[in-house]
This record gives structure tokens, sequence and C-alpha cells, in this order.
């Protein structure tokens, strides 16, 4: 086994959270591309990439046109997650999109908190909710949810980003029941944005018409 495996496995079994804070110290250029990132995951599961993405869609970060810059790739990893990939590819040109060191640095110190408490409470239990099997309807699921937050829909991102969290790190910690309840956190997430939705549309009519 050459040196860098070694290197390589313990970087794995790292927790995200210490990964990011570590990346974060490290940071030298004045941006961060999402292919900087992705080198930074390396090998770990595509769920990974998945809460990475999502999680700033949850809290409220300091930065411009977040939405599109994380919704995007967040499709593109969901319809991987359905084909069955094990680990995230980006082409050129998302992975090049950038943000400016402190902008990313923000976004880091806010998810951290939050990273740290699920850590502390996944398991893994009820498997039957995590197999391979279920990849494939929750890739659908996170490509529906990562769509509507690319959408220009006020605060449309929060409860699909929170679903697609859960998701995630239930597959990535083979735990079902936060797969189960990201499950719950996702039909809710589209009736809620399907409800807004109508409204603003209902609104807009009577508006014009009026």
């Amino acid at each position: 086994m050459s040196a860098a495996a070694p290197d390589r496995e313990r970087q794995e079994a790292r927790g995200l959270s210490e990964l990011l804070a570590e990346h974060v110290r490290r940071l030298e250029g004045d941006r961060v591309s999402l292919s900087d990132i992705t080198n930074l995951l390396g090998t770990r599961s595509i769920m990974a990439w998945l809460l990475v993405l999502a999680l700033p869609m949850v809290l409220p970060i300091p930065a411009p046109s977040v939405s599109v810059l994380f919704g995007v790739p967040l499709m593109i990893v969901s319809v991987q997650l359905m084909m069955g990939y094990r680990r995230a590819w980006l082409p050129a040109t998302p992975a090049r999109r950038s943000i400016a060191r402190s902008d990313y640095a923000a976004i880091v110190d806010r998810m951290l908190p939050v990273m740290q408490r699920f850590e502390r409470v996944v398991r893994p239990r009820a498997f039957w909710l995590v197999n391979d099997w279920t990849k494939v309807p929750i890739g659908l699921i996170c490509f529906l949810l990562a769509t509507i937050i690319t959408l220009p829909i006020p605060l449309g991102h929060i409860a699909p980003g929170t679903a697609i969290c859960m998701l995630a790190l239930g597959l990535m910690e083979r735990d079902g029941v936060l797969a189960g309840l990201g499950l719950l956190a996702a039909v809710l997430a589209l009736v809620i944005i399907t409800l807004a939705s109508a409204g603003i549309v209902d609104a807009l009519h009577h508006w014009l018409i009026a």
C-alpha cells in the first residue's frame, strides 16, 4: 500500500465539519471554486456533496446569488445519485464558478455548528430506508428540490434545502430514521412551495385585472 493511501483513508474518516474548518484555515487564494471543494471531498460519497451544497440554502448566508451558485450543481449531483455514481463529478463550467474567500469562510462558519450537531446525533439504523434501491427515488426528489432552489421564489430555498440536507446525511451515515424524516420534509417543502407559488400567481392575476 502506498504512503498516500493511509492519508486518504484518514481524510475519509474525518467528519465533514472538521474537514471544512481546516480547509478554510489553509486557504491561500482570494477566491474558492467548486472544483476546489470537489478536490477537498475527494472520494467521499456523493451524499457529502449534496450536504455541502444544500446546507447554505438553510442558513442566512451573506453571499449574493448563492441559490443559483449552489442550486445548479445540486441538480447535477442529484442526477448522479439517481444513476448510481459513487463520486460527484461537475462539468467544467460550473466547476470553475467561484466565490470570494471571505464569503466561503462565512458560509463554512455558519455551517459548522449545524453540521457538528448533526454529526453527534446521527447513527446507523433502519437500514431498509437507506439501501441502494432508495438512491433512485431520493435522487429524483433531490433533483426536484434543487430545481426549486434555483427559481426566483422568495425564501423558496429554505424548505427544499432542509429536506436535501436530511436526505443526504441520512444516506451518508446510513440513518434510515433521518432519511425518512427527510422524505417527509421533502413532501412538506413541495406542498409549501406549490401553495406559495399559487398564491403569488393569484395575487398577480388580481393586481393585473384590478
